[in-house]
């Protein structure tokens, strides 16, 4: 699980903390401060987060995004600057670690909201930051957005020179917008991508060139969905219904657990949620990073499996076998890992010890998927020549699921081919 210095790596990596002084802000201010202490071990955490704890939390940016953004923003000590939002007191953090806390206004509406955060920014040191109900008559030489206020609104409280950077809005527009004030006249500038100057080398996550910042708000908005329990489209949906399956009738199944008296609960379920999107987007550090936090939160065979799924993808087999008999020791009913132990110890061609393993998965009471087993047991009979005890697991698993493609091709390349091996 990341710390600090792993997370700092990271942005570092992809070409983000370039300014020093935002990389000084990152290093002094804690985020564990701008947490639920319940969720504090959230923190450094490469996503969105909940900045307090109900059934639907406001969240904080992803760290990669509000460096990002930071960064694009170019703070100065002694500037001026305005945030619209709280977003839990993080943000107005790292801007007045930079700039100083005297000379940062925040904005937020909540009064809730607005309450708590400037508790956090207190009782973090920051407690000169202002943090009011409505935008003040004042101008400002920095505006950051990170409510749904429009851009162009906040204009009109620019200093000459200033500059604003918020987001673009829609799914056409997954851009940085920076609007810049100078000799009374107001440019618009589209940041598509991080500029890639400053990298101090390739993070292992991310492919080669810069963040790709269309790329990023997408992930962005499926995990603050994630994390704020909302479903706006197909995407939310898709995810949502897998983690409802994946935990149905398992202790976080909702019908099991009381989200308001165990958060934590609530927290690692939706952890869960995060990872799997973070896995399905190519970002498997992160992903499991993730996994873990779901763990940690409360541990789970399904979190674990997920997890040594992950490992898997990064050719890490040893380390998801194990991760997979960690879920086990956590729920021995659990079919699946016993099923992915199997099909990883295939890929590493260690045949004769998949076999029990799988039919370990087929006997296990609670699995959703005995067909993925079947068909596994007979890829390992038709590696050994066991042609016939191929065909009867695949007839198997299409009696569990007569539409699974994978055992359907498998059993007409059985029958198309001659010969016999018993």
């Amino acid at each position: 699980m990341w710390a600090r210095p792993d997370l700092r790596a990271e942005l570092k990596g992809l070409g983000l903390l370039r300014s020093p002084d935002l990389d000084h802000a990152f290093l002094h201010v804690r985020q564990e401060s701008f947490l639920p202490e319940s969720l504090s071990l959230l923190a450094y955490a490469d996503m969105p987060l909940p900045v307090h704890i109900s059934t639907n939390p406001p969240t904080m940016p992803s760290p990669r995004c509000l460096v990002a953004a930071i960064d694009l923003l170019e703070p100065e000590a002694g500037l001026r600057v305005l945030i619209a939002g709280c977003r839990g007191g993080y943000p107005a953090a790292l801007l007045a670690e930079i700039v100083g806390p005297e000379h940062v206004v925040v904005v937020e509406t909540d009064s809730e909201r607005r309450t708590r955060s400037a508790g956090r920014l207190e009782a973090a040191g920051f407690g000169a930051v202002r943090v009011l109900p409505s935008i003040p008559d004042e101008t400002f030489d920095r505006i950051l957005v990170l409510d749904a206020t429009p851009p162009r609104q906040l204009v009109r409280l620019l200093a000459d020179p200033g500059s604003l950077i918020g987001r673009g809005h829609g799914v056409h527009d997954l851009a940085f917008v920076k609007l810049v004030r100078r000799s009374g006249e107001t440019a618009q500038m589209t940041f598509n991508e991080a500029p890639s100057e400053g990298a101090e080398g390739p993070s292992e996550t991310a492919d080669s060139g810069p963040v790709d910042f269309g790329r990023l708000f997408a992930v962005e908005d499926l995990l603050a969905h994630a994390w704020e329990g909302r479903v706006t489209g197909h995407y939310d949906q898709h995810f949502r219904d897998l983690v409802d399956e994946t935990f149905s009738q398992g202790p976080l199944d909702p019908a099991a657990f009381d989200a308001d008296r165990e958060p934590s609960k609530q927290a690692a379920r939706r952890a869960f949620q995060a990872a799997y999107i973070l896995q399905s987007a190519g970002e498997l550090e992160r992903s499991a990073d993730a996994y873990e936090r779901s763990i940690r939160l409360e541990p789970t065979a399904e979190a674990h499996t997920f997890h040594g799924w992950a490992l898997s993808f990064m050719g890490r087999y040893d380390d998801a076998i194990e991760e997979c008999k960690r879920a086990i020791d956590v729920d021995p009913s659990f079919g699946n890992p016993y099923n992915d132990i199997g099909a990883y110890l295939i890929e590493v061609g260690r045949l004769d010890e998949a076999i029990p393993w799988l039919e370990r998965a087929i006997a296990a009471p609670r699995y959703c998927c005995y067909f993925y087993a079947y068909t596994n047991l007979a890829r390992v009979y038709l590696q050994k020549g066991l042609r016939e005890k191929a065909r009867k697991a695949l007839r198997q698993a299409l009696e569990v699921n007569p539409e699974y493609e994978p055992a359907q091709e498998l059993l007409r390349r059985i029958d198309r081919e001659r010969g016999y091996f018993a």
